[in-house]
């Protein structure tokens, strides 16, 4: 008997038998999903031509071909909607506590889920003081036709995707004007967002330090983080685009100042300045401007930076005209006394070259900067690094955390070449503070040849 099979003879009811006979399950995806692929002629002449063993993959296959599927991209843009949606969803309603089953031990009269509507519903300063958060911060709140939910599903799909404001007006179905006036609203609110979320580091390098990074802390253990710029694209008019231009002359970008923990959470941002601005210049400008909010490390810490910066108080920088990056061993161990610590050095200092990757990794809007107005650009990149460190700070299982850690080596050669080996004005930071820190860093190297 013939296998093939003319999609005008074969009936849905046909197939539908065919899958029951399967015995799926009606509540797994792959039921619906086939559900739904069989609504299509073509797809039922080869659904019944098909062996059983192989129903679960043709399935499979045709779904995501079909767009019945999530991406991997889309699965991973989705758990941080769920988490953001999960958290916002908390501190805007007040829900009527329920009695849940407890464990025998426990024998609190409330139970965790009480305690916690309790705190929500209970007094304002009681919720500040146990913790550390106000009940209610009213940034983001229903309106007519668009829940808060929705209005973040927008924001985060538009920086997540680097969609813009047409294709978000298709998929969520609203105007182009509700959709502008809703990435803004939740941008603002966002900015708000940040300013919990990106906050100074402790001075205890203990809880900032991974296990497998013991070894370098014991070698610089007054490093509290790393410091470093890097380019994130802007889009500019044409007359402003030659102080925008990067250091390799072509596209636009805007110059960011970030400092980073050993758990790749930042804890200072300062965006905006021009792509061709030198990052030592940046530091400088940030560092002694009282409105910047700049958190110097307290006497005895010290951040790591790159040959860029000047090795002054604060901010302990690798030997100048010397091997440092990471990829410049891989062909040949360290020899002398200043490649041995500029090579420890930018093994710990990396953690800040793979914040960025992960950072980047999850917005391609910073890959590709949407043509909003500068100052619309500049607060997208603060709305990133609030989320980033909201799934670190949060312990959230996040792949690009993952992928990215401390065995992965982060080289960002473009940025890097117009960073590094030029004439520094170390006048502002005065002669005692880079003594200081020069004697500090031969101790250092000394150290290092001494224990080898």
């Amino acid at each position: 008997m013939s296998s093939k099979y003319n999609p005008e003879v074969v009936s849905y009811e046909a197939c539908l038998k065919k899958l029951d006979d399967l015995g799926w399950e009606k509540d797994d995806p792959l039921y619906g999903i086939a559900i739904a692929l069989l609504t299509d002629n073509g797809n039922r002449e080869a659904w019944m031509t098909i062996p059983e063993a192989t129903a679960k993959v043709w399935v499979k296959a045709v779904g995501k071909k079909d767009g019945y599927m999530l991406t991997f991209e889309e699965e991973m843009m989705m758990i941080v909607l769920i988490y953001i949606y999960i958290y916002i969803y908390v501190r805007r309603r007040r829900i009527a506590s329920e009695r849940i089953e407890r464990m025998p031990d426990n024998t609190s009269a409330l139970s965790g889920y009480a305690y916690t509507q309790e705190l929500l519903t209970g007094s304002s300063t009681q919720c500040q003081e146990l913790m550390r958060l106000s009940q209610k911060k009213n940034w983001l709140k229903d309106s007519r036709y668009v829940s808060v939910e929705e209005k973040m599903a927008m924001f985060l799909t538009m920086i997540g995707h680097n969609e813009r404001y047409r294709v978000i007006k298709r998929r969520f179905q609203h105007s182009t004007r509700t959709v502008h006036k809703c990435f803004h609203e939740v941008l603002l609110a966002m900015f708000e967002f940040a300013k919990e979320m990106v906050v100074p580091t402790t001075s205890d390098t203990t809880s900032n330090m991974s296990s497998n990074h013991r070894r370098l802390r014991d070698i610089f253990p007054g490093a509290i983080g790393a410091l470093d710029g890097t380019l994130i694209h802007a889009v500019v008019p044409a007359s402003h685009q030659t102080a925008f231009r990067g250091r390799g002359g072509g596209r636009c970008y805007q110059n960011v100042l970030g400092i980073c923990d050993f758990n790749m959470i930042f804890t200072f941002v300062w965006a905006g300045w021009e792509g061709i601005a030198h990052d030592s210049r940046i530091l400088r400008e940030v560092a002694f401007n009282p409105r910047s909010g700049f958190p110097f490390p307290p006497q005895d810490k010290y951040y790591l930076c790159d040959a860029a910066y000047a090795n002054a108080r604060g901010f302990l920088a690798p030997y100048r005209n010397t091997r440092y990056w990471l990829a410049d061993f891989r062909r040949r161990r360290a020899l002398t006394r200043e490649e041995k610590f500029n090579h420890a050095h930018a093994q710990l200092r990396n953690v800040i070259e793979r914040a960025y990757g992960v950072l980047k990794a999850r917005f391609p809007i910073l890959k590709q900067m949407a043509p909003f107005p500068f100052t619309i650009q500049r607060n997208v990149v603060f709305a990133c690094v609030a989320i980033h460190n909201f799934i670190r700070k949060y312990n959230i299982q996040d792949q690009l955390f993952m992928e990215i850690n401390e065995d992965t080596i982060f080289n960002n050669e473009e940025e890097a070449e117009g960073s590094g080996e030029e004439e520094l004005d170390i006048s502002q930071w005065g002669a005692n503070s880079t003594e200081y820190m020069a004697t500090l860093r031969d101790g250092i190297a000394n150290s290092l040849v001494n224990n080898a």
